[in-house]
């Protein structure tokens, strides 16, 4: 389900486990949670959320507990039929043969949903995580049906306990499906709200450079004029004051946002285009200087979702507006260019500190500043965890902090599509 690799001493712990604990349900529990713990700590290194280790976990006992529940009762009830003297020795001896089916069926069973469920992985598990425990408990709460029935607490009748069974797996697969697909479509209308919001700033900006410009250009003969009456007839005080008071302002207002549109032409995507523009835009406006840097035309590969890549971009704008603004320096450079056969997302911002802890970004992910203005990155790794080609560098030193991502192979596939 997860494609990861365990240890070896992990199926022993696990083995050993649930060997001494299938006649106690806190204990069950109990082990759903230490497996999980040890999976999070010393196979995955804490890279993926703890989240996500429990939920694919539970999700897959969940699987193979349905499954043992439903074809033992039916393969003791028929052997007990058919030999009811020999139905003990049958279930001691041949417990084991029919475990080893029943992980079969339930491979059998996951493997058509898989596609589904990898959705509902991405959607709900990896960015809706209160959602996703509420879900966990309620897979969980099989087990106590299982234990009420097997040790006669429930009183349900062989149908009524297959029926319980049939509905845990059709709500199970009924909820991740319908969830998935809510909170993907909410996902679409909110991320092209953002978009649409983006792209409307960037044309009103277009549009009022463009006033700027044609009111300049009406305007320039007469600032001519004046600066020529002044030079003729004033003082080099009179010129001083009146470039300063006219021809200064003109030229700052114009300079930077012109500078910034003149470099985000080679920016392919139009969503891309306008989300950096709306960044660069709020930066300026907190007096932070912006470098930008697109010279070669350059389009994102299919390889990556566009919202996605909006989210990434977002989040290290966002950290990089946060931090800089509180830095004495007040400085953001972006870069976007192709390198060999890879795409080069590169951005970087002073800071206050003079060197940041890196463990910050790469560990707990609790962002570039403290305190409130904490935008965090966690959400970035989540989403990096989608796409194993896309490399995250970071390094800071000397008031500076610069994060690159790399998406390997953007140029070879482009040229294939």
């Amino acid at each position: 389900m997860t494609k990861l690799k365990s240890p070896w001493w992990l199926y022993l712990i696990n083995a050993f486990i649930g060997l001494s604990l299938i006649n106690s349900i806190p204990l069950t529990y109990m082990k759903l949670i230490v497996i999980s713990l040890l999976i999070y700590f010393f196979v995955v290194h804490r890279n993926i959320t703890f989240t996500f280790v429990a939920s694919n976990f539970i999700f897959a006992c969940l699987s193979l507990n349905i499954v043992q529940a439903f074809i033992g009762p039916i393969v003791l009830g028929i052997y007990s039929s058919i030999s009811p003297e020999t139905t003990m020795a049958f279930s001691n001896w041949g417990a084991n043969f029919i475990l080893l089916v029943e992980g079969y069926l339930t491979y059998l069973l996951l493997k058509p949903f898989l596609k589904s469920y990898q959705k509902y992985t991405q959607v709900v598990i990896r960015q809706r995580q209160l959602f996703a425990w509420i879900v966990n408990i309620f897979f969980a709460s099989f087990e106590l049906v299982r234990f009420g029935y097997h040790y006669q607490i429930l009183k349900f009748s062989m149908p009524v306990y297959l029926l319980i069974l049939i509905l845990y797996m059709v709500i199970t697969m009924v909820t991740m499906k319908i969830s998935a697909n809510y909170f993907t479509y909410r996902d679409l209308a909110t991320n092209q709200a953002v978009e649409l919001a983006n792209l409307q700033t960037y044309t009103s900006h277009i549009e009022s450079m463009y006033d700027d410009l044609r009111r300049f250009r009406h305007d320039y003969k007469n600032i001519l004029l004046s600066l020529r009456d002044a030079i003729q007839t004033g003082t080099i005080a009179d010129v001083r004051k009146l470039f300063n008071q006219i021809v200064l302002p003109t030229n700052d207002k114009l300079g930077s946002r012109t500078a910034v549109l003149g470099h985000l032409k080679n920016i392919e995507d139009l969503e891309v285009k306008s989300l950096v523009y709306s960044k660069v835009v709020t930066a300026i406006d907190k007096q932070i200087n912006v470098t930008v840097e697109v010279v070669d035309p350059i389009k994102l590969p299919h390889t990556v979702e566009q919202v996605d890549i909006l989210r990434m971009i977002s989040i290290l704008f966002d950290n990089a507006i946060n931090a800089a603004v509180q830095s004495e320096k007040k400085q953001i450079n972006f870069s976007f260019f192709t390198k060999d056969d890879a795409e080069y997302i590169v951005i970087g911002n002073s800071t206050s500190e003079e060197r940041v802890d890196l463990q910050k970004l790469s560990g707990s992910f609790k962002g570039l500043s403290s305190g409130r203005h904490s935008l965090g990155l966690r959400n970035l790794r989540i989403l990096l965890a989608k796409y194993p080609f896309i490399q995250h560098n970071l390094s800071a030193n000397h008031h500076w902090v610069e994060q690159v991502l790399i998406i390997h192979g953007a140029v070879g596939k482009k040229l294939t599509d």
